[in-house]
């Protein structure tokens, strides 16, 4: 769109690369360490899931 005021500058153009890329490269980087993580691992202690108990609600 020609702005009123721009006297024959050059429009800019702006890149997506750099955004992607350092998107790319922080997902990768976060993949190495939980696939280096979990290699190292001995398995530890197992985990315990404690779920709540259900009651069922009767009306009298």
């Amino acid at each position: 769109m020609y702005e009123r005021h721009t006297y024959g500058t050059p429009q800019r153009k702006f890149t997506t690369a750099l955004p992607i890329g350092v998107m790319l490269l922080s997902m990768a980087v976060i993949a190495a360490y939980l696939l280096v993580g979990g290699a190292l691992s001995d398995g530890g202690r197992p985990i315990a899931t404690v779920l709540p108990k259900l009651s069922v609600a009767t009306s009298r």
